[in-house]
């Protein structure tokens, strides 16, 4: 009996290191048969909140969860070196959101939703 325990403990706690190990606060996918572009400046990157009316195309996309401790500028800061690194002229930002539930944690004593940031690399046609 104990030996069944300890085997099912020592699942769970593996199952537990490899799910804490392959999460991460931010990503990005690439779109298939896009062009590749070399990086940019990140300091040229735009932050959009609609699609622009200039000629562009859709690179791919990026999200990323900020924590609560994070300031307006270094969740920009890291939403353009995302976009940067991709080719991408600017990030069009379709969600910007806390979801409900489950999700809501406590930090300093007050509850927060975790933030998600997703929007669309693009880059302008020259």
């Amino acid at each position: 009996m104990k030996t069944k325990t300890m085997t099912a403990f020592l699942i769970l706690a593996a199952t537990a290191m490899t799910t804490a190990a392959c999460f991460r606060s931010y990503g990005h996918r690439r779109y298939p048969g896009t062009p590749r572009f070399a990086s940019n400046d990140y300091a040229y990157v735009q932050l959009l909140r609609r699609e622009p009316r200039r000629d562009h195309v859709r690179l791919g996309e990026v999200w990323f969860r900020p924590e609560p401790w994070m300031d307006r500028y270094e969740v920009k800061l890291i939403l353009r070196e995302k976009t940067a690194r991709m080719g991408g002229d600017a990030l069009i930002i379709v969600a910007d959101r806390y979801p409900r539930g489950a999700a809501a944690r406590r930090y300093r004593s007050r509850a927060v939703g975790e933030r998600w940031i997703i929007g669309f690399v693009i880059r302008y046609r020259r």
